[in-house]
């Protein structure tokens, strides 16, 4: 976990500088982090399991949630003055000192006691030693979380690093019941702030194998220790080390870890925290509004599916209408022959010299007999047209939906997720109440991908307002290309009259099969064609064209990072 207990301990100490003789503004909720307003900013408290951590920020609540807890936070510390902020030694959890004089006079010291551990994530007040209450009430088989419950740390046995001498660390060793555990499990056992991840420069520090503990050797003890008092001297300059991944953040600790190349030393704390945990919010809240986005379009694409299938059913049994048809005409031409009562006559077809069995029914005549089955025909004939309408209708629904599918797979950020999200809500398939559908209509703010190649510059839509945009404002001999056959970005060559040559064209083709639902095929057929053979026929959905005179390219995507 990158919020560990030693980067937790050097923020906390950041973070005391700020805020210790204080008064506390205002307390907010959002999104399951809590605000500590202060006059030059928020102390911030993410208990969200995805990415829980501490620290500073400018105010961003824009409309706090509700919260019985929050509620109690104001109506008890609002006012009061921070007097400590500190960290169980290098555990997870910051104690928070708040002394608090109410409307009476009486005055009060409350603590806060914050827990950063994922999903255990927790926030509980206190006062004389008795929980008021916390943001998640709890019992577990360490302690009760209930408001009145005497309160009781998180109990540890373990040791913090500047505590361990040699000697120490040698009956430490000794006295772990469990050898067969590996020395990394060993080290964030007994010890404070580790993680299996800061065990592992530990051992690569002392340059030691991930081993059984029982195949130590004295040596390798001193190895291990050497290379645990080398970090905790680095925990000493109070640093912070970010470290990046195709230039977006992937780590962050309080010490090197050398396991990672691209790193970057925090001269500002806070701000490194802060440029982490930005990008895993924002990575977590694109993650959920996609999968939300998704399972919508997702469910009607289902939908639509199964009733294409019980209209083709349908469908199918309306072709037997020639074959009423036929009964109609044979009843009626052979009307004289065929006797009063009967539930059947075999009848040869003059058409085929096949004789035929054709149902009758017994109370009806020949001649109603015969009208019988020529309305059944004429009713499933038009039935057969009415499904047909259907159906066509369906097929293009369905062909939007997979369409809106694709781009919401290939949304790089919430901009363009907002924007599917509003394309959404105009075509109904996301239901709004009346009063909030003005706040959610946004501006378009994305652009299309933009490439620029041999001298040509390539657009690729990134939503189906932008795919509609390309080829409105393209120009008549402009190139526009597409997958054949499936989802996909519209991508549009801009020629300014320019000939194009067919590496250019192969170039597009590729962009345009990476930026569809055959990303991961090859030999993905894509078709281009000038701008002007591209229709957009009234009342077709948002990103759906015809096209003609058009030629194919069988092209393997192209890798884009």
């Amino acid at each position: 976990m990158p919020f560990d207990g030693f980067v937790m301990n050097i923020a906390v100490q950041s973070l005391s500088e700020k805020i210790i003789g204080n008064n506390i503004r205002n307390i907010y909720l959002d999104n399951k982090v809590i605000y500590f307003s202060f006059d030059k900013g928020d102390l911030k408290i993410s208990l969200h399991p995805n990415y829980s951590h501490i620290s500073f920020t400018e105010r961003i609540v824009k409309e706090p949630e509700k919260h019985s807890f929050v509620e109690l936070l104001r109506s008890r510390i609002r006012g009061g003055k921070i007097t400590e902020i500190i960290t169980n030694g290098y555990e997870r959890t910051m104690i928070m000192r708040i002394k608090k004089i109410d409307e009476i006079g009486q005055r009060h010291d409350y603590e806060i006691y914050v827990d950063i551990m994922g999903k255990h994530s927790n926030m509980i007040l206190v006062e004389d030693g008795s929980i008021v209450d916390a943001y998640k009430r709890i019992e577990t088989r360490f302690r009760n979380i209930y408001p009145g419950e005497k309160f009781v740390l998180f109990g540890t046995e373990k040791l913090k690093i500047e505590d361990v001498d040699y000697q120490l660390l040698c009956g430490l060793v000794e006295s772990f019941q469990n050898k067969n555990k590996k020395i990394t499990e060993f080290i964030y056992s007994t010890l404070q702030g580790f993680s299996k991840q800061t065990a592992e420069e530990l051992l690569f520090r002392a340059d030691l194998d991930d081993k059984p503990l029982s195949e130590i050797l004295p040596s390798e003890i001193e190895k291990l220790f050497a290379g645990l008092s080398a970090i905790s001297e680095e925990l000493k300059r109070k640093n912070i080390y970010l470290y990046y991944e195709n230039n977006i953040p992937s780590d962050l600790s309080a010490f090197r870890i050398h396991k990672y190349k691209d790193i970057k030393s925090c001269d500002d704390i806070i701000r490194c925290i802060n440029e982490y945990f930005s990008h895993l919010e924002t990575k977590d809240k694109l993650n959920q509004k996609r999968a939300q986005l998704l399972s919508i379009v997702n469910s009607r694409i289902s939908s639509h599916e199964e009733i294409l299938q019980q209209l083709e059913k349908e469908r199918a049994e309306c072709l037997e209408a020639d074959k009423y048809r036929k009964y109609g005409e044979l009843i009626k031409a052979y009307s004289y022959q065929i006797p009063h009562g009967v539930d059947s006559i075999e009848l040869v077809d003059w058409e085929t010299n096949d004789a035929i069995d054709v149902p009758l029914e017994p109370h009806l005549s020949p001649i109603e007999n015969s009208v019988k089955y020529f309305k059944l025909y004429n009713k499933m004939k038009k039935k057969a047209e009415g499904l047909s309408e259907r159906v066509e209708i369906l097929e293009r629904e369905l062909a939007y939906l997979k369409q809106l599918q694709n781009t919401i797979e290939n949304a790089e950020n919430l901009v363009e997720l907002e924007e599917i999200e509003e394309e959404m809500i105009e075509n109904d398939l996301i239901k709004l109440k009346h009063s909030k559908k003005k706040s959610h209509s946004i501006p378009v703010k994305s652009e299309p991908r933009k490439y620029t190649y041999n001298g040509f510059i390539i657009y690729v839509g990134r939503n189906n307002r932008q795919n509609d945009e390309l080829v409105k404002k393209s120009t008549e001999h402009d190139i526009w290309l597409h997958v054949q056959g499936m989802p996909g970005a519209h991508v549009v060559i801009k020629t300014n009259g320019k000939s194009v040559d067919e590496d250019v064209l192969f170039y597009a083709a590729r962009l345009a099969a990476y930026f569809s639902k055959g990303k991961y095929s090859t030999k993905v057929p894509v078709d281009y064609t000038y701008i002007k053979y591209v229709k957009k026929p009234r009342g077709f959905k948002p990103g759906l064209v015809l096209y003609s005179n058009f030629k194919t390219l069988f092209v393997t995507p192209i890798e884009i990072t």
